[in-house]
């Protein structure tokens, strides 16, 4: 039986009436200066980091050390001693500067450079060795210090973030603009809580009571605004500042030792695609415009099929479990089919466990005017239709597993944009059909940065940023921040 109505439900967004804040910022002393804690708390975090490298590195060598009979004490002795020299590796790829510089950073972000880390400072290190009295380490040895060291930085820097974050709360930041673009990066930055900024303020040379953050004065203010509210990040959003005025702001942010982030005036047209390059003095912009790699699409569908098998044969008892659930609850079908469209727009069967009752389809009108939409997407919250049985899976996405099938099939990918039903794919514009590029994915970046407490346009703008940049590493990570954004349920309904 076709069930339209347990749909998208779980793709589709709405806009918000208030964009939602950020965490509330951390309390500190009174007196205290918000840029001198902010730098004194970014050098000790840059020691924190170093240490667990170094952490990594010696478990690694001791691990080595015990499991393989061509190392020994002495190869040990030698290596902890040449161990800075990992360090210098490390640092020489920036991997300790960016949690203060950036306004969003992660983990995740560093991998790529963390396995070149891994794979120079390995070679460097047995360089080293080599020219020391016990010789270089054997193949094997190289290759287990190699892969244990990225494995255990990349686990102990996500580990120390984690509590760091926890323990120091999130920055205190202030946007200089007019309330309307204020307001939308407020939001961007509540859906991105690993920016750690909240922001308390706008600086504006106009008022505009809907705002949503209280105005504080005007620009030329920022000194004595950043210093009666801690201010550490600056985040300008204005678009009509003229060269001068940017040019005194940055000035002012050096002479207090602020962050400075700049939201570009063309903003919406700059996505991941392109490249920041020079031309003599000039600062360019280079736009890359190209389909994926015909060696990017083998791959990605190879990965598609490995995990998709994988975790079909993994996970096997609990869908077997969810199943007998969905029956007990509400009855046959246990499965739930729909038409979606797919890549180009064709359309192919999609499976979902069940999460609504029986007759959700005709009762789709009651609560829906497709007609009326203003855009062609919705979510219908707190849904009448929705069994008991089904809210807890849709809280825990649990219901989307059975795409695995269709993953292993080929009508869709493990990370791709969300599938669309037919009906509401058909009111797409030209632009907005630019989503259908590519397969549908099981995940996507919608799932990890907001889900369904994202508009639709926010939805097209994170989408168009995947498709701009489509690659190998981009999967991986959206795949591994998937886990966390199911686990904080944010968005799921």
């Amino acid at each position: 039986m076709s069930q339209k109505a347990d749909r998208a439900a779980s793709t589709s967004a709405v806009p918000s009436a208030k964009p939602q804040m950020a965490p509330s910022p951390r309390r500190r002393q009174s007196g205290s200066n918000g840029a001198e804690e902010s730098r004194h708390r970014g050098a000790l975090l840059r020691r924190l980091l170093a240490m667990g490298d170094w952490a990594a590195l010696l478990g690694t060598l001791c691990a080595v050390t015990a499991t393989t009979s061509t190392t020994d004490v002495a190869t040990l002795f030698w290596a902890v001693l040449f161990s800075p020299a990992w360090i210098l590796v490390i640092k020489l790829h920036g991997l300790y500067d960016n949690d203060h510089r950036r306004i969003r950073h992660s983990t995740l972000d560093e991998l790529p450079s963390l396995v070149s880390a891994s794979a120079l400072g390995t070679l460097g290190l047995d360089g080293l060795l080599a020219l020391s009295p016990v010789g270089p380490l054997s193949p094997t040895s190289a290759i287990a210090l190699g892969i244990g060291t990225l494995f255990g930085s990349f686990v102990l820097r996500g580990t120390l973030r984690f509590l760091w974050h926890r323990l120091t709360g999130v920055a205190i930041g202030i946007a200089i603009g007019p309330a309307t673009i204020v307001d939308m990066v407020a939001r961007r930055i509540s859906t991105h809580p690993e920016a750690r900024l909240a922001l308390v303020g706008y600086l504006s040379t106009g008022d505009d009571a809907s705002a949503e953050l209280p105005r504080l004065g005007t620009p030329a203010e920022i000194s004595r605004v950043a210093r009666e509210q801690k201010i550490e990040r600056v985040v300008v959003t204005e678009q009509e500042m003229s060269e001068h005025d940017a040019e005194q702001l940055i000035e002012e942010c050096k002479a207090e030792g602020l962050a400075l982030t700049f939201l570009p005036q063309h903003y919406g047209l700059l996505g991941p695609g392109i490249e920041l390059n020079r031309l003599a003095e000039l600062p360019v912009l280079d736009f890359r415009f190209s389909d994926p790699s015909r060696s990017t699409v083998a791959l990605k569908r190879t990965m598609d099929l490995i995990a998709s098998g994988f975790l079909l044969v993994l996970l096997s008892p609990l869908l077997l479990a969810t199943s007998l659930l969905i029956f007990a609850d509400s009855g046959s079908p246990v499965f739930f089919r729909q038409r979606r469209a797919g890549k180009d727009g064709k359309p192919f069967t999609m499976l979902k466990f069940r999460t609504m009752v029986a007759d959700a389809e005709e009762r789709l009108g009651e609560l829906v005017d497709l007609a009326k939409l203003k855009e062609p997407a919705f979510k219908i919250h707190d849904d009448p239709r929705v069994t008991r049985a089904g809210r807890f899976l849709r809280r825990a996405s649990i219901d989307e597993l059975p795409q695995l099938i269709n993953v292993l099939r080929g009508d869709m990918s493990l990370v791709g944009p969300r599938p669309e039903e037919e009906s509401v794919v058909a009111l797409y514009d030209e632009r907005q059909r630019a989503r259908l590029a590519i397969k549908p994915g099981l995940t996507g970046p919608m799932q990890v940065y907001g889900r369904s407490d994202l508009t639709f346009e926010e939805r097209l703008a994170i989408e168009r940023d995947y498709l701009d940049n489509l690659s190998i590493a981009g999967d991986l990570a959206i795949l591994m921040r998937t886990p966390r954004a199911v686990i904080r349920g944010e968005g799921a309904h």
